[in-house]
């Protein structure tokens, strides 16, 4: 008997072994179920890692939701019609719902507008001129850092929020070919431009109107102290020579000086380099000449006029000029030198930005000769 129960003790005992054996298997499935949520943990871990990118979403609304402007820009310009057309069908393109009006003269005219305006102004931006002029308008002004002026080249982003630099300009004498063959003159640099055999052959225009013939004065005045090792002041008696081979013949507008030597007129002319380029791919038989005494490569410039009737339209016009696209269709089309390095400029025959003659910008004597119109004007009305 005690046997019996014995055998039914071991029974019992093997019975109980195993269901707890049994269990076990079933308590490891819910350990390894513990990692597996624990690798679940770290893609919920991931999405909340995601949550700065929906931050940085909501940090990016604004630009989605960056000014758009509406009504109408008025811009005061200097710039050509074929500068005024690219620019109207870009900005059309961008901003259909705002009208963009230009009002066209020179450079000299517009400040004068501008200075007469200041209790009224009737334009939002003024574009196109020399840091002279708008050295000459800064009470007239309102400082505006447009985003996009960190994509502006160092050497000519300027030292003032008050105007922006557009584009780069070269000083370059124009040559008709034809007429230049038969002159028998030679032509390498500002001081061929003093030759008598010139006399009444060089288109140049007032430099009272255009702030671009200025800029050749001023040109010319810091070649010749490179030259000479000595200050420009030492030198408007070359500048006086200049003027006299002129014959007292000068454009009111600096826009005829290139057409007035394309069309046989002169022989020679000052007149911006893209100016020169355009006619030769039209086919004009006309050539740059970058001045072997050097040149120096300056900007033109555009403003936002102080309590204008747009402003946020003029600063959305003026962060337009300087974006990469509008900055590029200027250099495919127009044949304009940017200001941002990023933007392509190739033509066969034309030298780089870095193979020109360039001089440093006299901007200090810019800076204290803001009577430079005056000054010529006198020079002019007193040539023998």
């Amino acid at each position: 008997m005690k046997k019996k129960i014995l055998a039914i003790a071991l029974v019992l005992m093997l019975v109980l072994s195993a269901v707890a054996c049994t269990q076990t298997p079933a308590s490891s499935g819910i350990t390894e179920t513990k990692p597996a949520e624990t690798q679940t943990q770290p893609a919920a871990t991931e999405t909340k890692q995601d949550e700065p990118a929906a931050t940085e979403t909501k940090q990016e609304e604004p630009a989605e939701t960056k000014y758009v402007p509406t009504g109408r820009v008025v811009v005061y310009t200097a710039s050509s019609q074929d500068q005024q057309d690219l620019e109207k069908e870009l900005w059309d393109a961008m901003y259909p719902d705002c009208e963009l009006e230009f009002v066209s003269a020179g450079s000299g005219e517009l400040t004068a507008r501008i200075e007469a305006e200041k209790d009224n102004p009737q334009a939002d931006v003024m574009i196109g001129g020399s840091a002279s002029i708008y050295a000459g308008l800064e009470p007239y002004l309102t400082p505006y850092v447009s985003p996009e002026k960190v994509n502006i080249l160092p050497s000519f982003s300027g030292d003032t929020d008050l105007y922006t630099p557009v584009q780069i300009n070269v000083n370059s004498i124009i040559v008709n070919d034809e007429l230049l063959a038969k002159s028998g003159v030679t032509i390498d640099g500002w001081e061929s431009l003093t030759n008598e055999a010139l006399k009444g052959q060089i288109s140049f225009c007032d430099p009272s109107g255009a702030s671009s013939s200025r800029e050749q004065i001023i040109n010319m005045l810091c070649a010749m102290a490179e030259k000479n090792g000595d200050t420009m002041d030492d030198h408007w008696d070359f500048v006086k020579a200049f003027l006299t081979n002129l014959d007292g013949k000068m454009h009111s507008s600096s826009s005829q000086v290139p057409q007035a030597v394309a069309n046989g007129e002169y022989v020679v002319g000052i007149t911006n380099e893209e100016l020169i380029i355009t006619l030769m791919l039209d086919g004009v038989k006309v050539h740059p000449v970058y001045a072997k005494e050097g040149i120096t490569l300056r900007n033109s410039f555009m403003a936002l006029i102080k309590d204008g009737p747009n402003p946020e339209n003029g600063k959305a016009y003026i962060d337009f000029m300087l974006s990469h696209d509008v900055q590029q269709a200027h250099a495919d089309k127009l044949n304009q030198r940017s200001v941002r390095p990023d933007v392509t400029f190739s033509i066969e025959g034309i030298p780089s930005s870095d193979q020109l003659p360039a001089l440093m910008y006299p901007t200090e004597w810019v800076n204290a000769n803001k009577d430079l119109k005056a000054k010529l004007q006198d020079i002019i009305a007193n040539l023998g």
